[in-house]
């Protein structure tokens, strides 16, 4: 018997070549971009037809090295990056640098450069350049190369002695970076700016252009009194060491939507947290009693490790639930959450979800090893953990309906029979 392995007039194999590019174009991952083009003979001699890779993990400094070694996608991959509008440099002592940067000028080249690149959208320092001695000439000419240019974002900022280019929208210090801020640093337009860990200086009202819309900061060294934060701030997240009572009423401007605190328990009075916030970040228990009124809250995040959390006191409008530590539950869950972690939480399964058919989880994050029953809850995927007060190792059943299922467990365990439901389409073991 012959069999005929000819597949040129399938119709699959013969779809056009825009059809494949949309395809294509959906993919995320420039791996799975290759596999695809390898299906048949017509998608790899036709690649150069319809294939192109996603830049943002591809690098025009490659193009000068031997970093490119799939020579049958070369001139795809040189293509793609000859197209890329997005793009990075960096500013090194180092003129051999190829990691992670579109573009590379080095300390020597800076006077002799007459401008930069126009699809270059950003540009890291680095700290070396303020311990040379033409420092000085070194940053007036990148800061008037800079000015003149696309360039709208500075990382590692080292200095404002120089002036920031007024063309600068984003700006992150790098982490020696502590000088004392005053009115007229900024540039008119900035909108984000970020502090790393160094900085400690009080900040005064008036000092923030009222265009800043995202503040990130390690170290708040100072109480916030109102009007230190613009009005136009949307995005505050607090990382690292702050005062005890840093936060009093209007410290918070009234149009921030994302605020992310650094955990630690510190006290609020009533009408601390504005009714505009949409996300609210590692916070303590203890707010939530201001937290019940905040009719436009979608996202909490719940650091404590120990305590009651009645779920009668969870907004109505939260759609996103994350306990971080071990809580006592009581009360139903809201039927608007959608995104779910218990963490190793304490509660009545029945009493949590009284009535399971009006519940609808797009994620669900619990103990790999409870045994209590899952089934009737209509949960999308479902991430399993393990706690180290959990005595079983034997995984819990997958309720029907699961489609992606999450095992973070360092050792091995036992699944019983038919403990996996057909529902299941991706099963993801993760180690650490």
């Amino acid at each position: 018997m012959t069999i005929n392995i000819n597949n040129s007039t399938h119709k699959l194999v013969n779809l056009p070549h825009i059809l494949l590019s949309n395809i294509v174009n959906n993919l995320k991952d420039n791996i799975d971009k290759i596999c695809f083009s390898l299906v048949c003979k017509r998608w790899f001699d036709d690649r150069n037809r319809y294939l192109w890779f996603d830049t943002d993990s591809l690098y025009c400094v490659y193009k000068d090295s031997s970093r490119i070694t799939l020579n049958s996608y070369r001139s795809l991959i040189l293509e793609s990056l000859d197209k890329k509008k997005q793009r990075t440099m960096y500013v090194t002592p180092d003129t051999n640098y190829t990691f992670l940067v579109d573009h590379v000028i080095d300390y020597d080249s800076i006077e002799s450069t007459d401008e930069i690149d126009q699809n270059i959208v950003e540009v890291t320092e680095t700290s070396d350049m303020q311990n040379r001695e033409d420092s000085d000439q070194l940053f007036t000419k990148l800061y008037d190369l800079i000015s003149k240019s696309n360039v709208t974002s500075i990382e590692d900022c080292q200095t404002l002695y120089y002036g920031i280019p007024m063309n600068i929208t984003s700006l992150e210090f790098g982490f020696h970076f502590n000088e004392q801020l005053f009115k007229g640093c900024f540039p008119p337009k900035l909108k984000r700016l970020k502090f790393l860990g160094g900085f400690n200086q009080v900040i005064e009202v008036g000092v923030l252009p009222d265009t800043l819309e995202s503040l990130e900061i390690y170290t708040l060294n100072q109480i916030l009194e109102p009007g230190v934060l613009p009005t136009s701030l949307k995005i505050l997240r607090v990382i690292g060491p702050t005062l005890d009572n840093y936060l009093k009423v209007g410290s918070l401007p009234p149009n921030l939507e994302e605020f992310v605190h650094n955990g630690k328990e510190v006290f609020i009075g009533s009408n601390v947290l504005p009714n505009s916030l949409i996300t609210l970040h590692n916070v303590p228990l203890s707010w939530m009693k201001s937290i019940k009124y905040l009719e436009n809250l979608r996202s909490i995040v719940l650091t404590d490790g120990s305590g009651l959390l009645d779920l009668r006191d969870l907004p109505k409008s939260l759609t996103t639930l994350h306990i971080i530590h071990s809580l006592t539950l009581q009360s139903a869950l809201p039927t608007s959450i959608r995104h779910l972690s218990l963490a190793d939480s304490v509660y009545d399964i029945d009493e949590l979800f009284p009535d399971r058919t009006l519940y609808h989880l797009e994620s669900l994050q619990e103990s790999a090893f409870k045994q209590e029953s899952l089934d009737g809850l209509d949960i999308k995927k479902l991430s399993l953990d393990y706690y180290h007060d959990e005595n079983s190792h034997i995984l819990r059943v997958i309720p029907f309906g699961v489609e992606t299922l999450e095992i973070s467990v360092r050792f091995a365990f036992d699944i019983k029979q038919d403990s996996l439901p057909s529902s299941l389409k991706t099963v993801l073991k993760l180690t650490f």
